[in-house]
């Protein structure tokens, strides 16, 4: 769902009923309004949020997900990869706005962003360990960046949920707000941004983007090849089919 306000586009993930989890489809959208307003000369910020109760619950948990094997390596590199390539590689800078939960593939999401905001109710969690997952969306990368390799392993190892104010910090995101305030506040530093320099702004995002080594494209390559050798194994299967049914997983290794 797109917005303009002014020279702000804002963006909104609308699957509330799954608290906004990407099935089919969602990404499709996501990339082609994010695409529009990036192409659109007279937006000069995005702003990214979720409806709903929450932000992003990662992958939408159904068989047509689960049952992708291998697959999902293409679907990830066709459709999940792209949109965090044009979030980090775009001279515009993005606002994210977490008003709720943000799980899994659901933080990446928001770390693609330039400058996060989260509501105090939202919580972040690398819930890939407990499906028996591997790393996607990018967050092998963006949250060693943000909180250093020691946290980003043990979050990513024990699948932790990290509040708001956690997550604030340990400098995973800018800034806790309030929940009644978190659109006013995301949307005045969405203007400020729009009222900068554009220029400068591009080139300030591509010299912090190019600081490090490791080029993102490798990354989600990457994570796209082990996330395609994770769901083949009848562990994401078990991890899958507990969380449907309210139980604790029985992992096997296999």
């Amino acid at each position: 769902m797109s917005e303009r306000r002014g020279a702000v586009t804002v963006l909104t993930l609308n699957n509330p009923a799954q608290y906004n989890a990407m099935r089919r489809g969602l990404l499709g959208d996501l990339g082609t309004a994010l695409n529009a307003a990036l192409a659109d000369d007279a937006v000069r910020c995005i702003l990214l949020t979720g409806a709903g109760k929450g932000f992003c619950a990662g992958a939408a948990l159904g068989s047509e997900t689960f049952e992708a094997g291998a697959e999902v390596a293409p679907w990830m590199r066709a459709e999940l990869s792209p949109v965090l390539e044009a979030m980090r590689g775009a001279a515009k800078p993005i606002v994210v706005a977490v008003n709720g939960p943000a799980a899994g593939a659901g933080v990446g999401l928001a770390l693609a962003g330039d400058i996060v905001l989260a509501a105090r109710s939202a919580k972040f969690v690398l819930s890939f360990v407990k499906l028996g997952a591997a790393l996607d969306a990018g967050t092998s990368l963006f949250v060693q960046r943000a909180i250093g390799v020691a946290r980003a392993r043990a979050l990513a190892l024990l699948g932790r949920p990290l509040s708001a104010e956690q997550a604030e910090q340990s400098g995973l995101i800018f800034q806790a707000v309030d929940d009644d305030r978190l659109m006013d506040e995301a949307m005045a530093i969405a203007e400020q941004l729009a009222a900068g320099p554009p220029i400068g702004i591009g080139l300030i995002k591509r010299q912090i983007e190019a600081a490090w080594s490791a080029p993102l494209a490798q990354v989600l390559d990457d994570e796209a090849e082990q996330q395609g050798r994770a769901f083949i194994t009848a562990d994401l299967r078990e991890g899958a089919a507990a969380f449907v049914e309210k139980r604790a997983p029985s992992f096997n290794g296999r």
